[in-house]
């Protein structure tokens, strides 16, 4: 007869900041799997050497949240950040659904750009799932995936969001992904289909 607590599976989202080193990664999922756990879902980048993790993994049986934090802390620098906890099976929507857009914006970095970018995104109720800042050679590029609801009118949007963002001297584009990814992918249109 199966124990139900051996049937019990538990999620927990867990996100690491440390500085950048070879083999973090590694040393996270080994973790994770010495634990028996099962990475989900997972994003992790390094923004000027630091190392950022945030990721989902389900645990069978009775794990707590503090067993895999310091499982985990125990190979990383003194200032390494770890945090984890539980996470429901499926969280609440409290974002509109909608299609997935790009936003690119370019020019001189200046204080308040991005806060000029995301006010205009939320009066707009465009929720933001991605975001990365790159500079360009001597111009910043911003740029962003989006999830433009579906009550929006687009086109609308795009004149509004290229006109703001031309009072800033910034160059701006609001895309539809399909679009961006066949202007900016080189390979045949097949493969973007």
């Amino acid at each position: 007869m199966t124990n139900s607590s051996q049937l019990r599976v538990q999620r927990f989202i867990t996100s690491v900041f440390a500085t950048d080193r070879v083999g973090l990664l590694r040393d996270v999922t080994q973790a994770v799997f010495s634990l028996d756990g099962n990475i989900g879902s997972i994003r992790q980048t390094v923004v000027d050497g630091f190392f950022t993790l945030v990721f989902t993994a389900d645990f069978p049986g009775q794990v707590a949240p503090e067993t895999l934090r310091s499982l985990i802390a125990v190979s990383l620098d003194a200032g390494a950040v770890v945090t984890v906890m539980e996470c429901p099976e499926a969280p609440p929507a409290v974002v509109p659904e909608g299609s997935r857009f790009v936003v690119t914006t370019r020019g001189e970095d200046r204080p308040g750009t991005i806060f000029a970018i995301t006010s205009f995104l939320v009066e707009h109720g465009v929720n933001i799932e991605d975001w990365i800042v790159e500079n360009d050679g001597g111009q910043i590029v911003y740029i962003a995936q989006v999830v433009v609801p579906e009550t929006v009118d687009f086109q609308m949007i795009q004149e509004r969001f290229r006109a703001a963002m031309a009072e800033r001297d910034l160059a701006g584009l609001l895309c539809h992904e399909n679009i961006f990814r066949a202007t900016n992918e080189i390979g045949p249109i097949k493969a973007l289909l």
